[in-house]
Formats: structure tokens, sequence, C-alpha cells
């Protein structure tokens, strides 16, 4: 259940808000969703495998390019065993595709058709890839100085990209300004819908080394 983490109330079951419409409060799961390995489903592709860690229903088609399933390296450094998981093997190359695909599954079973959001760089590429494959129109804000590899990869897969002058923090408030307008704010940061797409990584980790966590 995603529920205020200020006044308790449950996430409206319309809309999107990113914040409590009643108090302006941070909404978050409570609990988050467990994970059960009994209940992982291989018909299903990449991390929706772990669908039912994601809150969305179960009819709901995956939105997915593929992100997932990525390599566990195994190398020494200072005499130790150390794994590296390879996330640059996600679609847009980055791990935020893991977060993107279900806020997307989420913008898809609430009818949302149109996005903002604010990224120094991954997090607006790969919501631009998601939403660029699954017909949503996204406005991504950046810093005018972010990196030009990285606005040209948000352009490339259909986004509108919206360069803001001045810091990080001048972003965030020019997106904001534009959630108050009424556009729907899909933000990495505010929204918890994302996270249980991040926490597929360790799912993965888990299973990869043969059902125990790191270290043990």
């Amino acid at each position: 259940m995603i529920t205020c983490t200020n006044c308790r109330r449950p996430y409206p079951e319309t809309g999107l808000p990113w914040r409590c419409p009643v108090c302006g409060g941070l909404f978050d799961f409570d609990p988050f969703p467990a994970f059960d390995p009994a209940r992982v489903d291989e018909s299903q592709p990449g991390i929706w495998r772990y669908r039912h860690t994601f809150g969305l229903p179960p009819d709901l088609l995956p939105v997915s390019l593929g992100e997932g399933k990525t390599r566990l390296a195994v190398a020494r450094v200072l005499g130790r065993r150390v794994y590296f998981k390879c996330e640059y093997e996600n679609p847009s190359g980055s791990f935020k595709d893991r977060g993107a695909a279900v806020i997307a599954g989420w913008l898809k079973q609430r009818g949302v058709t149109e996005v903002v959001e604010d990224s120094s760089g991954n997090a607006g590429a790969s919501l631009a890839a998601y939403a660029g494959k699954f017909g949503l129109r996204a406005r991504i804000f950046v810093p005018a100085a972010a990196s030009g590899v990285k606005r040209r990869q948000i352009e490339a897969y259909g986004a509108d990209l919206v360069p803001v002058p001045g810091s990080r923090a001048d972003v965030s408030e020019a997106v904001r300004r534009e959630a108050e307008r009424g556009a729907v704010y899909a933000s990495h940061a505010w929204l918890p819908f994302n996270l249980p797409g991040y926490a597929t990584t360790a799912y993965e980790i888990w299973e990869q080394l043969g059902g125990r966590c790191p270290g043990r």
C-alpha cells in the first residue's frame, strides 16, 4: 500500500499526484513490497518476473525494453573476490531503466499520456526511452550545462528537451511549476513507484549467487 508519510492518507485511486494533495507530504510504500522467491514468474520479461513486488494490477501488460538480467562479473580486487553488476547493459545504459519500466507501468495503468520530469542525465534519458516506446509525450527538464551526450540521447528517444539556466535546484523548481499548472510529474525522486524496480537489482544478485546474499 502507498500512503502519505505525513498524514497517512492512501495514494489516490485516480491521477498521479507527485505529493499528497491534502498536506503536501511524501508518498511511500507502507510496507515495502516483499520479495517471495516462490512467486518469481520466469514467463515474464526481464525484471517483470518480479512483478509481484510492483503493486501493479496483474492484468497489466509488461512495460519492458529488455531491462534487467544484467551480468554479474567476477574479479579479484586487493586479494578478495568482488562482483560487479553490469548495469550498463540495460537498454538506455543505466540502472535507472529498472525504475522507469515500473513507473511507466503506473503511467499506463492510470491512463497518463503526457509527463514532465527533471534530470541531470540518466533518469531523464531512461524515462524518455520508455515514454518513446509506449506512446507517451515526455518533456525532460535538464540543466543548461548538462552533458551534451545525455541531451542528445534524450532527444533521440523523441522527448522534448527543456534546458534550464542555473543550478540543479533551479531545474527542479521549474518542473514543479509545470506540475502546479497541471502537468503530470513523473518524478524519480518524489514518487515511490520506481523503488521496486531498483530493488530488482538485489533480487537478481541473490539469484545469481545461488540464493544467497553477498558476503555469505
